[in-house]
């Protein structure tokens, strides 16, 4: 019923049923809670759409870290592949043996973290096969320096082989213990490894002399000099003057003969003369 302020005014009066007003009560209820609940629905789906936005962000990055990183990967064992190639060529060198390595390289990357994992293990293996065969080297290489100074490498004068290593018709008949160098009258003779004298003085046969004892069996003898430059106990470098050309002893003019003893036993010193590092440790090593 609708009532007016004024008493003018006519009383409008309307009636409803009580199953419409039950009706319209029950639908204005189920709509707020629809409204609610699909406000609420919406609100969550928003949320779970931008943590889904955020994840597949989140996996498209680490997509690519991982990628990134088998491609690093990939460049260290094709680092690691041309380190193991020179390193072998090296040893080659130096008459060692080539390094095989246990794990195989591999450089097929599929952007999988556990391919990636895999390969970046097999890179630290071989890394780390590459330091022990750096240490290998590095002694080694040590050893050829430290040895190959005491190694006859080079010619004690230069001059003309008169006469070689072996059985030999002329001047006299027998077996030539070494090479006969010629050289001029009072011409230098050097050491031709570091050592320390063993003998200097006269031989019979060689004239005046000087032995030098070199290590691991190894001995020169330098022979028919002129005048000596050194004594018995005294420290030689490789290069320094031990005596000068003469013709002492059986000699028919002015030359050196110089000799190579292995264990005692003379070698032919053809084989030491112009020895270079390389080839003395192919020689040590074999």
């Amino acid at each position: 019923m609708i009532v007016p302020h004024d008493a003018g005014g006519r009383t409008l009066s309307v009636k409803i049923p009580a199953l419409w007003l039950k009706m319209v009560t029950g639908v204005t209820i189920f709509s707020i809670l629809m409204f609610t609940s699909l406000l609420v629905y919406s609100s969550m789906l928003s949320r779970r759409l931008v943590h889904y936005h955020k994840a597949i962000a989140k996996n498209v990055e680490q997509k690519e870290v991982i990628e990134s990183f088998g491609l690093e990967a990939a460049k260290v064992n094709q680092a690691i592949a041309e380190l193991r190639h020179e390193d072998n060529q090296l040893r080659k060198l130096l008459g060692l043996k080539s390094w095989k390595s246990k794990i195989q390289l591999t450089n097929n990357y599929n952007g999988e973290g556990e391919d990636v994992t895999r390969g970046l293990k097999v890179a630290d293996v071989n890394i780390t096969e590459r330091k022990r065969s750096y240490e290998e080297l590095k002694s080694w290489v040590n050893t050829v320096r430290n040895r190959f100074a005491t190694t006859p490498s080079s010619w004690p004068l230069y001059g003309s082989i008169v006469s070689g290593f072996g059985y030999r018709v002329y001047p006299w008949r027998g077996f030539h213990s070494g090479l006969d160098i010629s050289g001029q009258y009072g011409a230098s003779v050097r050491a031709t490894a570091d050592g320390t004298v063993s003998y200097a003085g006269w031989r019979n046969g060689f004239g005046k002399t000087v032995e030098i004892s070199h290590g691991y069996g190894i001995e020169t003898l330098y022979g028919h000099a002129s005048r000596l430059a050194v004594s018995v106990g005294q420290r030689v470098k490789k290069g320094q003057v031990l005596c000068y050309i003469g013709t002492t002893g059986y000699s028919t003019g002015p030359h050196l003969h110089y000799e190579v003893r292995k264990g005692n036993n003379p070698t032919n010193p053809v084989a030491f003369l112009g020895l270079n590092i390389l080839s003395a440790s192919k020689v040590w090593r074999q």
